[in-house]
């Protein structure tokens, strides 16, 4: 088949890297030890992902550096310093969440290539649209795309598209989900998950299970249909997973990515290709398999509530605990050397462990059988009850070593303009204007049979006898028929490396000076106390006019008179000023959405206040319209104020997140005014797929959240039992959301703001 997709595969460490690369990837992803969405994963050191980005080049191979969480306003500093260290790497391109970073590496770092990672949420062909204008190549579209919906927004598109084909799925909306945050400051948008959605809840009517934790993603038979769509990029999802997944999922992908078009036919992968793929992967452990969100149907069965979510085989029982190990009832073989993970029943997070030792009655064993009793060393007491699933097999080591390999060499292209006559040679720099021409004087004479020819000089002067420095365009002009001894070439070719040489270097050091983190902080300070108070820093409160007032929200509203008055454009009526955005809406809904937001702009509506970054180019073709972001659309800094602003944008909210210290920053720096989500109910978790329960479950703590379903979006949303309360800030106006909370409510929780967002 023609335009068949580069596969893309997972990396956290050498091993995974070079099973990827072995095994037929043609492109990895990988992350350093921050600002990396998978925090838990070994990642690369940056001279690691020097070498194996010098290893890539050499087969031809690309490498993706993840750089996808949100940055607060005090680590800037620190992201730009890794940017300066990865543009020396030859990276293929950056994996960006957070608009901020876009705008900083379009600022500072306009070589490298961007792609918008899956935390963006861009979900539609509006939102690649948005994703242009950023300067991005790339966008690695939400996980919650249909096939049908992908096919038309590829159609649509002008950027490259990404997207998942296998592995474990978030059953949240990328970027939506704040589920592991809520319950203690661990977020999934900093790349520190705690996975709460694989948990057990319980729900008031009695019923229990896993209603938030996906299947597996699987696409085999799907590849055909990817194809066709047109995407650029099908990715394997699984950082945190050892080599032996990786060999196994690029292999089997690989296998049915290059079966030939007679193995194809009808859109259908012959039965044998098909079976081969699927062996390969069955050896890997992992979930029940799915389509994910490609179709509605998969996307109804997505979640099995009465199964544990929980990824691997299972193969034992926990029958006894102490603190140095624990007793096992082995259901399925297990062997030194396999890492598993303990369950407890209750769905919290379990450790993960790779066996080093077994004990059978007393005696040392190497592998044990169904029905054995097993003693397993470990120094961490686990629960009775809990259950041992396997969840990768003895650690693949690649037979050669990351440090053996030499690090990448960014060499300094220099461009050369030659000039020869009788006297002499006359050497120019057009990329150095600084350096000065360098002059060779010699005679030349005339030529009697054999002149000198460009192609001559060019091949003298390619070589430089420099790491850092190769050659680029070699342009030659020759006054007349001359003639040079090769040997008087050589030596003044010698001369003018060793001459120009330090020059190129020293300036190029100059140069990254120059632009660099004093440039930076530079720029960075120009906002610092521009925040002042003007007609937008009003304080907003958010209802929905369908929903029944009580007498505490009526006297509450009247005392915020002079407040903007914000409503759904689902829902809005005339006392509306502000029209709020929804932050999903699939490429077949999109017509029906502009189509709403040109009525309420004909009935003069001028504020809109937009959620998410599709919502931009829909906008824009409104010249007179005043226009806030707000939650869900992640402000964490003052980069992403500027990029918005740059965008159209005239108010932004601070990221809810965010602690006290983080948001006064953010304030301090933003070139734009502030306002501050002060109270509320956000929803901290959406999904597409079905879920089983609806209204008030809790946790195995008691913890108590609510789950509200929306007939007209289709998207289930989970909210926590607490109101989120915050205090003011100096220099803000404030955000009242009454949408899903009633006003004096005395359950409430401050989130992450007297603590620290990690």
């Amino acid at each position: 088949m023609n335009n068949i997709p580069e596969l893309l595969a997972p990396a956290g460490d050498a091993d995974c890297a070079f099973a990827a690369f072995d095994n037929g990837a043609d492109a990895i992803y990988a992350g350093l030890p921050k600002f990396s969405a998978r925090d838990k994963s070994n990642n690369f050191t940056v001279s690691e992902l020097s070498k194996i980005s010098a290893y890539a080049k050499k087969c031809n191979k690309k490498v993706y550096l993840a750089l996808n969480t949100l940055a607060k306003e005090s680590e800037l500093e620190e992201f730009f310093n890794y940017l300066s260290e990865v543009e020396q790497m030859g990276i293929d391109a950056i994996i960006v969440q957070d608009i901020g970073i876009v705008w900083m590496i379009r600022q500072f770092f306009p070589n490298m290539e961007i792609h918008g990672s899956t935390q963006m949420g861009i979900h539609n062909s509006a939102g690649i649209e948005t994703a242009a204008k950023m300067g991005l190549s790339r966008v690695i579209l939400e996980r919650q795309v249909t096939i049908k919906e992908l096919e038309l927004i590829v159609k649509k598109s002008n950027l490259e598209v990404e997207v998942f084909a296998h592995g474990a799925l978030c059953s949240s909306l990328s970027g939506n989900c704040l589920f592991s945050s809520s319950i203690g400051g661990w977020s999934g948008n900093r790349g520190r998950c705690k996975q709460p959605c694989r948990r057990r809840y319980y729900s008031k009517e009695g019923k229990n299970g896993f209603f938030f934790s996906p299947d597996d993603l699987y696409t085999l038979d799907l590849i055909p249909e990817l194809i066709t769509t047109g995407v650029r990029s099908i990715k394997i999802e699984g950082r945190l997973k050892k080599a032996d997944y990786v060999t196994r999922a690029v292999s089997a992908y690989r296998m049915v990515l290059d079966a030939s078009d007679n193995k194809i036919s009808n859109g259908k992968i012959s039965p044998d290709i098909l079976g081969k793929a699927k062996m390969i992967l069955s050896g890997s452990p992992g979930r029940k398999w799915s389509s994910g969100f490609y179709t509605e149907e998969s996307m109804e069965n997505l979640i099995n509530y009465k199964s544990p979510g929980v990824s691997g085989m299972l193969c034992a029982e926990v029958i006894g605990s102490s603190p140095r190990g624990f007793t096992v009832k082995i259901s399925r073989d297990l062997k030194k050397g396999d890492r598993i993970r303990i369950q407890p029943r209750s769905g919290d997070e379990g450790p993960q462990m790779t066996i080093t030792a077994m004990n059978k009655d007393r005696e040392k064993v190497n592998r044990s059988k169904k029905g054995d009793v097993i003693y397993i060393p470990f120094n961490q007491i686990v629960q009775k009850g809990s259950l041992v699933y396997k969840v990768g097999d003895t650690a693949q080591k690649s037979i050669r070593s990351i440090k053996s390999l030499p690090e990448y060499i960014n060499p300094n292209i220099v461009d050369i303009n030659i000039k020869i006559n009788s006297e002499g040679f006359i050497i120019s720099l057009p990329g150095f204007p600084d350096i000065k021409t360098w002059t060779g004087k010699l005679k030349i004479e005339p030529a009697s049979k054999h002149s000198l020819s460009e192609s001559v000089i060019q091949d003298s002067f390619i070589s430089t006898k420099e790491k850092m420095i190769k050659t680029g365009i070699i342009k030659v002009t020759i006054e007349g028929d001359l003639f040079l001894p090769s040997s008087s070439l050589k030596k003044l070719r010698r001369e003018f490396w060793e001459t120009i040489a330090p020059s190129i270097l020293q300036q190029n050091n100059n140069n990254i000076k120059e632009n660099g983190i004093f440039d930076f902080m530079r720029i960075h300070s120009l906002s610092m106390g521009k925040n002042e108070e003007s007609e937008q820093d009003r304080d907003v409160f958010i209802t929905d006019p369908e929903r029944k007032k009580d007498k505490k929200t009526r006297q509450r509203s009247s005392k915020l008179d002079k407040a903007i008055h914000i409503m759904p454009l689902s829902s809005y009526n005339k006392n509306c000023e502000e029209i709020l955005l929804p932050y999903f809406r699939n490429e077949f809904a999109l017509d029906k959405l502009k189509s709403d937001i040109e009525e309420a702009y004909n009935t003069g509506i001028r504020r809109f206040r937009i959620t998410s970054l599709f919502h931009i180019s829909i906008l824009n073709k409104y010249k007179d319209v005043i226009i806030s972001a707000a939650y869900p659309l992640p402000v964490s800094n003052s980069l992403t104020a500027r990029q918005l602003m740059d965008l159209g944008i005239d108010k932004v909210q601070g990221w809810i997140e965010m602690e006290k210290e983080a948001l006064i920053n953010l304030v301090y720096f933003s070139p734009l005014p502030v306002e501050i989500y002060r109270y509320g109910r956000p929803h901290i978790f959406t999904s597409r797929a079905d879920i089983e329960v609806e209204g008030e479950i809790s946790d195995s703590h008691g913890v108590k959240f609510i789950v509200k379903k929306d007939s007209e979006s289709g998207l289930n949303s989970l909210y926590g039992n607490k109101v989120f309360k915050i205090p003011n800030i100096e220099n803000t106006s404030g955000c009242f959301d009454y949408s899903n909370a009633e006003p004096g409510e005395t359950a409430t929780s401050d989130f992450n703001f007297s603590a620290d967002w990690v």
